[in-house]
């Protein structure tokens, strides 16, 4: 499903991401841990094509996308659904009106919308919320809507950047049985998170990584010495050595951090009074819909 082949990522002196090799197949559910600057945000933009690799080679549902052609960035994407930590919904949008923006952008007939998007509403549990407005829901809520945001146009990967983040526990928890259930219909899913809690209790795949280096993937627990520590990962079985290179895979972290890098068509959306927020939603809704972006 997702290859990396001795990959490397430099920029300038700093290292994102050194030798990297990992083998995901499709339906694993995969959570990558690390400290911030990692190289967690690296192999996550490597993914969506935002960086090419130094050196090494990036197979995505079998093919090559080391070198894949401009024109063939959005047909990737596609593949690819996002949801965020902070949710990136767009505020003057309904429910409803969120979901179906990222079928509306990649141009999908207004019927198979009218069917699709009530599907993946009712499948969130949010179907009675369909009219509402993003304000007007609770964080748990909003952040089912951006899991339907998400799913709804069948990506093969799930990846997710800190879904529970600004959740409580027992909503985290919720959220995060949604999520396995996604999984478990076949959606393959890589999830960045420093909730050790979950990581504990779910037993899935984990993956470390540190100063660009992958330090530990094996099935278990969270891995740290301290929880969100910024000192070096440590594996009991083997410690760190940044020499050794572990088969694995990082993912998640920021992945716009200036939505005025992208060239948005205005007639795809009203602008709001609130501009910078709702651009960012909007890239964020097309990166769910797997649309390319341009310089003007």
């Amino acid at each position: 499903m997702v290859i990396f082949n001795n990959v490397t990522k430099c920029f300038g002196d700093n290292s994102g991401l050194i030798n990297a090799s990992v083998h995901i197949h499709r339906g694993d559910f995969v959570f990558l841990v690390g400290p911030s600057g990692a190289g967690k945000t690296t192999f996550i933009r490597l993914i969506l094509k935002e960086l090419d690799p130094d050196s090494g080679k990036i197979v995505l549902s079998g093919k090559d996308i080391t070198k894949l052609p401009r024109r063939e960035i959005p047909e990737l994407r596609q593949k690819i659904g996002m949801v965020f930590q902070d949710f990136r919904l767009l505020e003057k949008k309904t429910v409803y009106e969120n979901v179906a923006f990222a079928m509306e952008v990649i141009h999908k007939k207004k019927k198979e919308i009218k069917q699709r998007v009530p599907y993946v509403l009712k499948l969130m549990d949010i179907e009675d919320k369909a009219d509402r407005y993003p304000d007007e829901l609770s964080a748990g809520e909003q952040q089912r809507v951006g899991i339907a945001r998400a799913i709804v146009n069948q990506p093969r990967i799930l990846i997710c950047d800190e879904p529970t983040g600004n959740l409580d526990p027992a909503t985290a928890m919720d959220i995060m049985s949604l999520i396995e259930q996604i999984n478990v219909r076949g959606t393959t899913v890589l999830m960045v998170t420093h909730a050790k809690d979950i990581v504990d209790r779910m037993k899935k795949r984990v993956v470390a990584i540190d100063k660009g280096y992958i330090v530990r993937d094996e099935e278990g627990s969270y891995g740290f010495r301290q929880e969100d520590s910024e000192e070096e990962l440590y594996d009991p079985s083997v410690g760190y050595n940044p020499e050794v290179n572990i088969d694995s895979s990082a993912m998640g972290g920021k992945f716009i951090e200036d939505s005025s890098a992208y060239g948005i068509r205005s007639q795809d959306f009203e602008k709001s009074e609130d501009n910078q927020r709702d651009t960012t939603s909007i890239v964020d809704a097309y990166l769910n819909a797997g649309e390319e972006f341009y310089d003007e």
